[in-house]
């Protein structure tokens, strides 16, 4: 029977286990907890190093100041064209769609038109996709809003799209690196056209994918930034060699959006972009954990976070060792993703922590709960080596009651009455106190089990509720070293002043019903039947003999031992019509 509930109880673990790997692979697919876990990986966001290769000229509200407001005359970019082209950057990035003609005029449009065809570099004007349609991996748009078509005739002219995926808690995470129009025609990335036209390696472009998580370098304002009027009127600036982001910054322009390391400061569009091309110059990329593959994760560790339970004999040990291995995996997911791998911090902790908490709780409020019954019954009566191999198989513990042959042990003060005469109530209470501690401690270093105190009292027994071959010998034993540990605590006693102490102990060994006796309001574990009230007749004829210890025949015979014992002849026992054999040693 005992075999068919433990079994049960494993089960229920795996059970739970398994329950516990479909729900949260459930909640994976739909996403549920989305919002929290970015909210976690945006807390692990690292500053990392950013390319001495990218310059930011700033459309600033000092530029604004200097320079009229906005919108500037195309004629003030082609000036700014005309400046770089006299000491050529490797790539310049005009983030600004120029979807409509000027509103000066067509002669303005024509001078930035001249501007961008007189260009000696790679340069990118944005174009941005309208009304996205995405999927998984892939992002469409239903329009394409697009510069002038002059504008891109230039042979060293090229279109990237700017377009940033924000995510529904409006921080933005993801960008596409291509998206595709109604036509089929795909346009790359803002960033990757300048970068990659710029002739610039891209270390690890294979693993480039239509959506793409953006690792950010820094916080905003971190990129070189340049004013755009010092771009006209410095004619000390030098941008060669470098990859020049042109955008608005000035806030009056609305080009931000929250971003990761942002901690409430939003970031310039111009400057996401230059995050992402630092991302593709310096091989920074987070790879995610294939869907798949993680959801055969998560069952790994719900299975294993029941295993514990199953094999420790202690819920507590098992949760403590649950609870450490769970720092552990958040660990492991902080250090990965420093190295730009994502596990889904959350969902592999509900898999870890759901069947700890599951089987912890069964463990504790059902399959403990005779155990914690037994210790509380115990802890107070027995040594901590006894109660631990209780606990290790309560089902060995009949609480209910069972007949088996012990030894009982009774142990009293000769001449209570006429001590605790003598003394006042505080010191009788001190000394008894130092009696029963000294006592107590010599039945419980020998595996004994105190039953009650008897006013000044002790009753003990041993083979009980553990099997114990050894029981007579134990018991024995126990009474010898309690006439020894007298001997000394009544020199104590005399040092103090104190009346010493004399005992008498009586010991039988036979058979016995133990188990919980009492009522609905109180329990006791206890011993009963005759064998209990032959061992308090022996104690109580120590005196009449003049020993310390009286034994009968039954615990003589069953005592393995050097021991001498004196034959003290036969008595007639209070209940029994044979007379008993007695002895001391």
């Amino acid at each position: 029977m005992a075999i068919k509930k433990i079994i049960r109880q494993k089960i229920f673990y795996f059970f739970v286990a398994l329950l516990t790997g479909a729900l949260v692979s459930v909640s994976l697919f739909l996403g549920l907890f989305a919002g929290w876990e970015n909210f976690l990986e945006d807390r692990l966001y690292a500053a990392k190093p950013l390319s001495s290769k990218i310059t930011i000229v700033a459309i600033d509200n000092e530029s604004l100041t200097k320079l009229g407001q906005w919108p500037w005359p195309r004629e003030i970019f082609a000036q700014a064209l005309e400046k770089l082209n006299q000491r050529p950057p490797l790539a310049v990035g005009l983030d600004i769609v120029f979807s409509e003609p000027s509103r000066i005029g067509a002669a303005d449009d024509k001078k930035l038109t001249q501007g961008l065809t007189q260009a000696s570099f790679p340069l990118i004007l944005a174009m941005e996709g309208d009304r996205l349609i995405i999927k998984q991996n892939s992002v469409a748009a239903e329009n394409i809003i697009m510069p002038l078509a002059d504008f891109g005739k230039g042979k060293n002219v090229y279109l990237g799209q700017v377009n940033l995926l924000v995510d529904r808690d409006g921080m933005t995470r993801r960008f596409p690196w291509k998206i595709t129009d109604v036509n089929q025609n795909e346009y790359f990335s803002f960033a990757y056209q300048i970068v990659k036209n710029s002739g610039l390696s891209i270390p690890q472009e294979q693993k480039l994918q239509n959506i793409n998580r953006l690792v950010f370098s820094a916080p905003a304002g971190t990129i070189r930034r340049i004013p755009f009027w010092q771009l006209l009127r410095d004619d000390s600036l030098n941008l060669e060699n470098q990859l020049v982001f042109i955008g608005a910054m000035a806030a009056d322009l609305h080009d931000f959006k929250n971003t990761p390391l942002g901690r409430g400061e939003q970031m310039a569009g111009v400057e996401i972009q230059a995050n992402i091309a630092n991302m593709l110059i310096s091989g920074y990329r987070f790879k995610e954990l294939n869907f798949n593959f993680l959801i055969i994760l998560i069952f790994i560790l719900s299975l294993l976070a029941a295993l514990p339970f199953v094999w420790l004999s202690s819920a507590f040990r098992a949760l403590i060792f649950n609870i450490l291995v769970g720092l552990a995996i958040i660990m492991a997911a902080i250090v990965l993703f420093e190295r730009q791998l994502v596990v889904n911090i959350i969902h592999l902790e509900l898999a870890w922590t759901t069947p700890t908490i599951g089987s912890f709780v069964y463990r504790y409020l059902i399959a403990e709960k005779e155990k914690r019954q037994i210790k509380n019954i115990f802890s107070k009566y027995v040594s901590p080596k006894v109660l631990t191999e209780i606990l290790k198989n309560p089902t060995r513990v009949a609480l209910g009651g069972q007949e088996k042959e012990m030894t009982i042990l009774f142990s009293d003060i000769r001449g209570f009455t006429t001590m605790s005469e003598g003394l006042q109530p505080k010191e009788l209470i001190r000394i008894m106190n130092n009696y029963f501690s000294a006592m107590t401690e010599e039945i419980l270093r020998h595996d004994g089990i105190i039953d009650k105190y008897i006013g000044d009292a002790i009753m003990a027994f041993w083979g009980a509720p553990l099997d114990d071959p050894n029981h007579a010998t134990k018991a024995l034993e126990a009474a010898l070293a309690m006439v020894e540990r007298l001997k000394k605590i009544n020199l104590d006693f005399k040092a103090q002043g104190d009346p010493e102490i004399n005992i008498g102990i009586g010991l039988y060994t036979g058979l016995a019903v133990v188990g919980n006796v009492g009522s609905n309001l109180k329990v006791n574990y206890t011993v009963l039947g005759d064998t209990v009230n032959t061992a308090s007749r022996l104690e109580g004829q120590t005196k009449e003999y003049g020993v310390k210890i009286i034994l009968g025949e039954s615990t003589k015979n069953r005592a393995q031992g050097n021991y001498q014992f004196k034959s003290l002849g036969s008595t007639k026992v209070k209940g029994k019509e044979i007379p008993i054999n007695i002895y001391t040693v």
